[in-house]
């Protein structure tokens, strides 16, 4: 499936190139379905360029700026944000783009990989623009547009639409009507799947993150193996305005308790948490072992006092790491090492940490263990609830 998945995504870049040479707008039509003949494929896409041949270009853009004023939340939010935005663009049949300057800009630390998303203002010269603050329940602006399958354009009226979002959607995207048309590939993979590879058609590390990451962590290692896991506490003074966040707090025995059972001369460690007291508790216990990233922690939405643009930069090399480690546990309402999760090249050996146990699970069934999160099914039934109860 992974491998029929790669191809849809190229078949998307090589579209997408085409459809630029050839119209005076980006479009991103309908991947081929599998029982299309090379013929009724280039049927189709001709039909869909041509239709659309001669407007002008509009734009979608996901927007997370100092310019604002307002939170975009944390990595996974504004990942979840950005992955609802590109399918989004590809309904409205609008070019995407990212506009990301908070706490600092994106692009300094990641760049296009295979698709230029980097915004520039001048697209707005003879352009009208309007600015859509869609983040937590604002989302039902858009309400009829994003599950009734309404047309997006009926909302977005400019040339270019900016929009703020924290949510993902892809499960409520699958129950609009001709979403199998219009993007066939929403339809036939999993949601984890769907973010590895998009994730990875929008983005890889700059070269300043990349000598980053192997300055502070590819050459410190030693073993051929790395087990991680992701602490949240939500205690941690260096973010004292964020507190407890009502987040459920693990037992941290189960874990050192596993990593105790670890082969030292193996594994390496890694622990990312948004608090000092437990990664200075790992590395007294494991001084040999463990392996970390430099910076204050912080909140890159909410640095308090600390440096953002380093505190960005340490979230996101602990983000990385956690993606190539070869055993992962994951904590409750972790969007930040579940996305880690879903990017990483290995399906299996995650771990999720509950209560008091540490329950083998995997990319696909982590959000059935630990329902209650950014990405997970509770969540997103609880959305509904509210959408037909205020």
């Amino acid at each position: 499936m992974l491998i029929f998945l790669q191809v849809a995504v190229l078949i998307l870049i090589l579209v997408y190139k085409y459809s630029l040479e050839s119209t005076n707008i980006t479009f991103y039509p309908a991947l081929r379905n599998s029982q299309d003949s090379e013929m009724d494929y280039e049927n189709k896409k001709y039909e869909t360029l041509t239709k659309y041949r001669g407007q002008k270009t509009k734009y979608i853009v996901y927007d997370c700026t100092k310019a604002r004023n307002t939170s975009c939340s944390g990595w996974s939010d504004r990942i979840a944000g950005i992955m609802t935005t590109f399918i989004i663009s590809i309904l409205a049949k609008r070019q995407f783009l990212i506009n990301f300057d908070t706490p600092c800009l994106l692009q300094d630390y990641v760049v296009p990989a295979h698709y230029d998303w980097r915004y520039n203002s001048s697209i707005l010269v003879n352009r009208t623009s309007s600015y859509h603050y869609l983040k937590g329940r604002h989302y039902k602006k858009i309400d009829k547009y994003m599950f009734g399958g309404s047309d997006f354009n009926t909302y977005f009226k400019h040339d270019v639409d900016f929009l703020l979002m924290n949510w993902d959607f892809i499960n409520e995207f699958r129950k609009r009507p001709n979403i199998a048309y219009d993007i066939p590939w929403i339809t036939k993979y999993h949601q984890v799947d769907i973010y590895k590879h998009v994730y990875n058609l929008l983005f890889k590390l700059s070269s300043l993150s990349v000598h980053a990451l192997n300055r502070h962590y590819r050459t410190k290692r030693r073993r051929n193996k790395i087990a991680c896991a992701h602490i949240r506490i939500g205690e941690n003074p260096n973010m004292p305005e964020i507190g407890t966040r009502n987040r459920p707090v693990p037992s941290l025995k189960v874990l050192w308790d596993y990593f105790d059972s670890l082969n030292k001369n193996e594994y390496d460690l890694f622990i990312a948490s948004d608090t000092d007291g437990v990664k200075t508790f790992a590395k007294e216990r494991y001084p040999e072992n463990m392996i970390d990233t430099p910076g204050k922690i912080t909140h890159i939405d909410q640095p308090y006092k600390n440096d953002p643009v380093e505190g960005f930069l340490k979230q996101l090399l602990d983000f990385y790491i956690l993606s190539e480690c070869d055993i992962l546990v994951i904590p409750p309402k972790s969007g930040f090492s579940m996305l880690a999760a879903f990017i990483r090249n290995k399906d299996d050996g995650i771990f999720c940490l509950k209560k008091e146990e540490l329950v083998p699970c995997s990319r696909y069934t982590m959000t059935d263990i630990l329902p209650e999160g950014k990405f997970g099914i509770k969540l997103m039934g609880k959305i509904g609830k509210q959408r037909s109860t205020s």
